[in-house]
């Protein structure tokens, strides 16, 4: 099966990207994991400033999945720029890369956007507006539609990159906010980030993360990722990149199925550092046992009932 596609203007070897805050700044993994193998990398969460991130503990594990409130701990914007976008540049080719943007306002969006948007080592960007472990994050960004739009309208002003909007899955109707980010320029959609949710040490009776509150990934999400998918590909036309719960190739493929053009393995690689080779190799080998020629057959071939 050909799972090259093109989107966003350039040539995507596989559907299969690293999720934003699982990677690092994909460096981190070089050496146990064939970055230029796969479709792309989403670095960790920029923000202006350095950011020490949340107190410790930041990661648990429960039965079906794991929790995190990392709170977008990240080098800072200098440090990015003189350590992290030169590697990239000179390391990765093939595989596609989005730099993974957060901020406390509208503007500082567009000022991160601007201050890199000559640099190079990247195809494009990714709007975090929806991280739900950041006190002053961008949880209010993706739940409001009218701020959704601000903070997207402004940074597509910012750049002509390609510009995906990663959205949260807590709202009433994702597929108004699909609307919602496409109406004021986003190119594409990240589908999902992690819900918020809260584990508790009944022996301590305190909760488990060191900021009481955090993220949740892992298999718990992945229904509830298609869905989020399969409400927005019936509202936008736009390429959507599927992220949640992925561990295999039959999960990623859900996604494929319900609308997405890539997906993003993230909390899995935790587990595997080579989680995403392996789903990459899973999603050949289905297209040879079901005789699938091209990985564009399957987007959004999945019908209702």
């Amino acid at each position: 099966m050909n799972l090259a596609q093109s989107l966003f203007g350039t040539e995507f070897q596989n559907p299969v990207l690293l999720a934003s805050g699982t990677c690092g700044y994909g460096e981190e993994l070089a050496d146990v994991l064939d970055l230029e193998a796969l479709g792309g990398v989403v670095t960790k969460a920029l923000t202006t400033e350095p950011r020490p991130g949340n107190p410790a503990p930041r990661v648990a594990e429960f039965d079906a999945g794991m929790i995190n409130s990392v709170g977008l701990a990240n080098v800072g914007l200098a440090r990015f720029r003189a350590e992290k976008l030169p590697w990239l540049a000179t390391h990765l080719r093939r595989a596609r890369v989005f730099v993974n943007v957060a901020g406390k306002t509208v503007d500082e969006f567009a000022g991160l956007i601007r201050s890199i948007d000559g640099d190079a080592g990247f195809l494009g960007y990714e709007l975090n507006v929806s991280c739900p472990n950041v006190k002053e994050g961008g949880a209010a960004f993706s739940s409001r539609p009218d701020l959704l739009a601000e903070v997207v309208r402004t940074a597509r002003a910012a750049t002509r990159r390609p510009l995906l909007v990663k959205l949260a899955p807590n709202v009433p109707d994702i597929g108004h906010m699909a609307e919602v980010a496409v109406s004021e320029g986003a190119d594409g959609l990240t589908l999902i980030n992690t819900f918020p949710g809260m584990i508790i040490d009944t022996r301590r009776r305190r909760p488990v993360l060191g900021a009481g509150t955090g993220g949740v990934s892992g298999p718990a999400i992945l229904p509830m990722g298609v869905h989020a998918v399969w409400q927005a590909r019936a509202r936008v036309e736009v390429p959507i990149v599927g992220a949640g719960g992925i561990r295999s190739g039959d999960d990623a493929l859900q996604y494929i199925l319900a609308g997405a053009s890539l997906v993003q393995i993230g909390t899995a690689s935790f587990a595997d550092p080579r989680a995403a080779q392996r789903v990459l190799t899973q999603l050949g080998q289905y297209g040879q046992r079901h005789g699938v020629t091209h990985i564009r057959e399957l987007v959004g071939a999945a019908r209702a009932n």
